[in-house]
């Protein structure tokens, strides 16, 4: 079974019978394919957990038949009017997978409590730009 890899974020969802989740993810096509085992995951431990997407509409037919979603939010030009409607369904907490500007946003607007994922931008940045190594060291088995 998968599990939650922060005991926190679990702790956290348990303890909502009915919770509603949303997962922001903007773009790309691979990227957001690659949310699926994300979804998977809550809608698996969470079976009573509505789970809502946020993503821009490029890639609705992406998502169109993913069984882990119960609602999507499409992000045009429109992000006053998506954070309004946001706003007015109300979330117990927000997945930020995506983790910029417009993220921020959302998550700044809409009261929920938030996870994030840290992509370590500044590190790659200054890793491609100047060659200083400044991401966290993995060990792979």
């Amino acid at each position: 079974m998968l599990t939650f890899a922060n005991n926190g974020i679990r702790h956290f969802f348990e303890n909502h019978c009915m919770s509603r989740v949303l997962v922001i993810r903007f773009s790309s096509i691979g990227d957001i394919v690659l949310t699926t085992p994300v979804l998977r995951c809550i809608k698996k431990q969470l079976p009573n957990a509505e789970v809502h997407f946020l993503t821009k509409r490029d890639f609705s037919d992406v998502l169109a038949n993913n069984p882990y979603i119960d609602n999507t939010f499409y992000v045009d030009n429109n992000l006053p009017e998506i954070i309004r409607q946001l706003k007015m369904v109300g979330y117990d907490y927000i997945v930020d997978l995506h983790h910029n500007m417009r993220s921020w946003k959302v998550k700044r607007a809409v009261r929920a409590k938030k996870f994030s994922f840290n992509k370590l931008n500044i590190e790659k940045w200054i890793y491609v730009n100047f060659k200083i190594n400044k991401l966290p060291h993995q060990t792979y088995c």
